[in-house]
């Protein structure tokens, strides 16, 4: 067992294993094993597919997964950003926070290529491999990196650049990207289209995804995890460093409403048509819930991102009941019973550069514009990271971040399969990120098998005490024939955290996938690789317990995850002792050198120096004769950084800026 106290914690901001670098040949084999899948189904929609069936040009056939099932991807189709507080990293609303995404670039893989001479792009879009026209990439595009000429369709990283791929070849594409030495800046794409299942209306004809030998009124292929939600959980299992926001997908109550003739699936995959059978509009015998289609939807890895409506009166979160569901956004659950879709953004009546020609904008609505939202988000964050301390995020403390600091949505407290975790709150990830208000510290960290860790902290009372994790879990094995809500856990490495004070054990939050409208319990959670302890009302100043464990052998070994711990007193608070008594600190700013002199002897003094990000990166004692300590400032990078110094008489702090 490892026992730290908080300051270990905050020193353990960069503890992991391999799993943090790129594995570049495990990333070869994935991409072969897709290319080939791709390749094969190309000739099988031109020979099989084109000739028979009139789809429109958003559809592409993708081949079989290990199960049999045909995949057909098609696209997802100001108030966004004041919703989530995204403009207080733009205007500063951090002291020396101001970010726009300059010098970072977003990726999309969408249907089409992006109209790159539109205005609002300013000659930062570019695309790779893609074609086709650009209504939709093109607005998807400008939700993120839009100039905002015109101010309400200003993207959320404003002055980032975008590349874009066509979605039809998505694996080997983002394992080329991530593999590539020269870009390094490879760390958020997006990803607003998914597999038909259910209902899908193409020309006069009506196609219902789904077999009805498993079941005649819903389709198996909601919620069901498949080989190619395996391959997008292996890539992101490979490449730590790259964020994967996708769409939740519009399937909710889609349908015709009434008895048509349609196609279904027959037995061995292909087409067979029906007349006078009547089936529910897609997930109306589960009440709205179980809509999430494969192909990336279900996998555990990604930042699935559900949509709603814009908020009323300034458009700033108040209170839950202000999150209201758009009449589309698919709801959870995966047939396992995980919590999805993790988050949520405004996905109606989004204003975005338009596709039709350079200077014209357009309205548009679906989760393929709260997906880009969510992902321009997430590109702040990078940005705000790197300019902290140089690094970027993984993907499992973005997600950790994104889920730990949601506002609150829905009737009930906790998560649930409408919202996730909530709205995002951008200003509150990067509070949480920058530990602005000293309540927080965030950490990389690893156990290995038959491990745990533990770390004790001290809850201010001033706000519940919330503790996150989340890790990349290695890919699941798909179940090798299609089977209705099969509630097999699908987790590979199932971490557990929990908090406990005297006799006192709090759990995470965990959802029913069989009664899908019910609040969160806290209890164990065998099926989500994000876990999230909360209490409501801690005890101030008392000392609470967090531990991290695992249940089984880790696959690999070992297994690194993401820690974010809100509500805590922070190790930096002053005491009543006069800082201008006691501490000299010079010069400031500083480049090289900074020196501490204290003027009266302290016992037992003892210097500690954080960077924003709550590590730290100095300590040592005082010299007890000298009362004095040169510390070197040389290799650190610029930014703010506090001096912290403990004795027996108290705690002082100092600020310090780095040149």
């Amino acid at each position: 067992m490892k026992k730290n106290i908080l300051f270990a914690a905050l020193a353990l901001g960069a503890i992991v294993n391999a799993q943090d670098k790129v594995n570049k040949e495990e990333l070869q084999k994935i991409a072969a094993e897709a290319q080939l899948k791709h390749d094969e189904a190309k000739v099988y929609e031109d020979t099989y597919i084109k000739p028979y069936h009139n789809f429109p040009e958003e559809v592409s056939y993708e081949g079989k997964t290990s199960n049999g099932i045909h995949e057909y991807l098609s696209i997802d189709s100001q108030t966004q950003i004041n919703s989530m507080n995204v403009d207080y990293l733009h205007d500063g609303g951090i002291p020396g926070v101001s970010v726009s995404g300059e010098g970072f670039k977003a990726y999309i893989w969408d249907g089409g290529a992006i109209r790159t001479t539109h205005q609002d792009f300013e000659g930062r879009a570019t695309n790779e491999q893609t074609s086709g026209s650009g209504s939709h990439s093109t607005p998807v595009a400008g939700v993120i990196v839009g100039a905002g000429l015109n101010p309400a369709a200003k993207g959320m990283a404003y002055q980032a650049n975008v590349v874009g791929y066509n979605y039809t070849n998505n694996i080997p594409e983002m394992i080329y990207e991530s593999n590539n030495p020269e870009n390094a800046n490879y760390l958020i794409s997006n990803h607003s289209y998914g597999s038909l299942a259910g209902w899908y209306y193409s020309g006069s004809t009506w196609y219902w995804y789904g077999y009805p030998n498993i079941s005649p009124t819903e389709s198996v292929l909601f919620g069901f995890y498949t080989s190619t939600d395996a391959a997008w959980d292996n890539l992101a299992y490979n490449a730590p460093q790259h964020t994967m926001f996708k769409s939740s997908g519009n399937n909710r109550n889609e349908g015709p409403g009434t008895t048509v003739d349609h196609y279904a699936y027959a037995p061995d995959g292909s087409w067979e048509f029906y007349t006078g059978v009547s089936r529910p509009n897609d997930c109306m015998t589960q009440g709205g819930y179980d809509c999430l289609s494969f192909s990336g939807s279900v996998a555990k890895n990604t930042i699935l991102v559900g949509a709603i409506n814009p908020l009323g009166g300034n458009n700033r979160y108040e209170d839950p009941s202000d999150v209201v569901a758009t009449s589309f956004t698919s709801y959870g659950p995966t047939d396992d019973g995980r919590i999805k879709p993790d988050v949520t953004a405004i996905g109606a009546v989004v204003i975005a550069a338009s596709g039709s020609s350079d200077t014209q904008y357009s309205g548009n609505s679906g989760t393929s514009f709260s997906s880009p939202a969510a992902a321009g988000v997430g590109l702040l964050l990078q940005q705000i990271k790197n300019e902290a301390d140089g690094g970027y995020l993984r993907s499992d403390m973005m997600k950790a971040l994104l889920t730990h600091t949601a506002f609150e949505s829905g009737s009930d407290l906790g998560p649930d399969y409408k919202f996730g975790f909530g709205l995002i709150n951008a200003f509150g990830a990067a509070e949480t990120l920058l530990n602005v208000n000293q309540n927080a510290f965030v950490s990389n960290l690893s156990i290995d098998n038959g491990g745990t860790y533990d770390v004790e902290v001290v809850a201010n009372g001033d706000e519940p005490l919330k503790v996150s994790i989340a890790w990349l879990d290695p890919a699941g094995s798909p179940l090798p024939e299609l089977t209705l809500n099969d509630r097999t856990p699908l987790l590979v490495n199932d971490l557990d955290v929990r908090v406990t004070n005297g006799g006192n054990t709090y759990y995470p939050w965990k959802l029913d996938p069989d009664n899908p409208s019910a609040a969160a319990t806290q209890e164990d959670n065998i099926v989500d690789n994000v876990e999230q302890v909360y209490i409501e009302s801690p005890v101030a100043g008392q000392t609470y317990t967090v531990t991290v464990s695992h249940k089984g052998t880790l696959t690999n070994g070992s297994q690194n995850f993401a820690l974010v711990v809100t509500g805590v007193e922070s190790p930096l608070a002053t005491t009543d002792l006069d800082l201008n008594e006691i501490m000299a600190i010079y010069p400031n700013p500083v480049v090289d050198q900074l020196n501490i002199q204290l003027s009266k002897q302290l016992n037992h003094a003892e210097v500690k120096v954080f960077n924003q990000m709550g590590q730290i990166v100095y300590g040592n004692k005082f010299d007890s004769l000298k009362n004095k300590e040169s510390i070197d400032f040389k290799s650190l990078p610029a930014g703010t950084y506090m001096v912290y110094i403990k004795s027996d008489e108290g705690v002082i702090t100092k600020k310090v800026i780095k040149k």
